[in-house]
């Protein structure tokens, strides 16, 4: 490796490495940059496109990348020669004015043996692409909290939404039923009832407003506070029931997940690394050599003008690297667990995230194929039955409240299915949308 050409390509390494790959949501991300507008309406690919660019946790798991590139060029540095002056039989005064102190001028270097710069730039490639495959990693389970956040913000404003059209609705029937009253059609103890209904639907409008404000004050968090955060908004839209027909079977989720996973990526590249760091703690026991070359001029001498040359080399008698060997296999057997760790928790959170992702997928399309219209159909037949007189007032509040209740059970179910989607996203590393790494110059 050309060391002066890795220095400039650590130069020219932007140190934000974090570039926003999101689909078609790529021409919309202008909203990053301080001076642009942040969309009042965020798509799930806008949302982890501002968290991208935005995210301090993300930006600064972005140094660890940096720092690894560092270290390959500091693994693949030639040592520097050092330059010797030496002087000697230095006194104020010579019996012969023509003599003077000897002066010795010698260049020392030191020059590796056993392949150590090489295993040891080899080493520091497998530690920068390991921490490349960090970085990802960190993207993937970061990730996962945008999608929870910007769907519980979804779902809060559902809940608005739902308990708006109840109160709106309710106090229509209360006008209504006034209306009656004056009439003499109901009594007034039925107004007082459909009137206390409608108080209660209130304070559920106003505690979903609160649950709003909250949901988007968690979201702004991991978007670093965007600029008119206070008018962040999801866009109406959940994450479809097909999102993962490709991954109906747990053996073909757990495969792909197997294959893809970052962290599993950088397992297996330090557990090669640490193979490499016993290789090159092999190749330290046996010793460098160290030349030494120069002139001398010393009046003294038969020779005045004479080269001179050394050569040092150490003598591993007592001790030969036994303890660095043993340490190195040591991290070497722990990589090959730490793989073995990941592989079995990969396992288990595919497992688990795909059983949530199917068992919720179900729930909504029973919700949308059974309860919703059902529930539907029995308020507006008691509302009509109760002008009628064909019921009494509390078959009319309870199929109001039922059918609140079965809205509310809809888009919390929607919420549970958006949040096992990205918990399954997380598990399987399967995002559309990338963190790209500044590509480094060749060396």
């Amino acid at each position: 490796m050309d060391t002066h050409r890795s220095r400039a390509a650590l130069r020219s390494t932007p140190w934000i490495i974090l570039l926003i790959i999101a689909g078609c949501a790529c021409g919309h991300l202008s909203e990053a940059s301080p001076a642009a507008a942040v969309p009042r309406v965020l798509s799930e690919d806008q949302a982890l496109g501002l968290f991208y660019a935005r995210n301090l946790e993300l930006i600064s798991a972005a140094f660890g990348l940096e720092t690894a590139r560092a270290e390959k060029i500091i693994a693949a540095a030639i040592p520097n020669p050092e330059l010797n002056l030496y002087s000697q039989e230095i006194a104020p005064h010579y019996v012969d004015p023509r003599f003077g102190p000897a002066i010795y001028v010698t260049v020392q270097q030191l020059i590796e043996t056993a392949g150590k710069r090489r295993l040891r730039t080899e080493s520091s490639v497998l530690g920068a692409e390991a921490a490349e495959s960090d970085l990802r990693d960190a993207a993937r389970t970061l990730s996962q909290g945008v999608r929870r956040a910007h769907y519980g913000l979804l779902l809060a404003q559902k809940r608005v939404e739902v308990s708006q059209s109840q109160f709106d609705h309710v106090t229509e029937l209360v006008k209504a039923n006034k209306a009656r009253l004056a009439l003499g059609d109901i009594s007034e103890r039925d107004l007082a009832r459909i009137q206390v209904e409608a108080a209660k639907v209130a304070s559920e409008l106003d505690q979903a407003g609160a649950e709003l404000e909250k949901a988007r004050a968690q979201l702004a968090v991991l978007l670093a506070w965007p600029k008119d955060s206070e008018q962040l908004s999801a866009a109406d839209r959940w994450p479809d029931g097909d999102a993962f027909r490709n991954h109906t079977s747990l053996d073909a989720a757990t495969a792909a997940a197997l294959d893809q996973r970052p962290d599993l990526q950088a397992a297996r590249l330090r557990q090669q690394q640490a193979k490499k760091d016993m290789e090159l703690a092999k190749a330290e026991a046996i010793p460098n050599v160290t030349v030494s070359a120069g002139f001398g001029h010393d009046w003294g001498n038969m020779v005045t003008n004479a080269a001179t040359l050394s050569l040092h080399v150490p003598m591993p008698i007592f001790y030969q690297n036994e303890g660095q060997i043993a340490q190195a296999g040591i991290r070497s057997n722990d990589a090959e667990v730490a793989i073995r760790r990941t592989e079995n928790t990969t396992r288990a959170e595919v497992a688990t995230a795909l059983a949530a992702w199917q068992a919720t997928d179900a729930v909504v399309h029973r919700l949308e194929t059974e309860v919703i219209k059902r529930a539907e159909y029995i308020r507006d037949s008691a509302e009509y039955a109760y002008s009628q007189g064909g019921t009494d007032i509390i078959d009319l509040i309870q199929a109001q409240r039922d059918f609140r209740a079965a809205l509310f059970d809809y888009f919390q179910a929607q919420a549970n299915r958006a949040y096992a989607y990205a918990d399954l996203k997380m598990a399987l590393a399967d995002d559309g949308t990338r963190v790209a790494i500044a590509p480094e110059a060749n060396p």
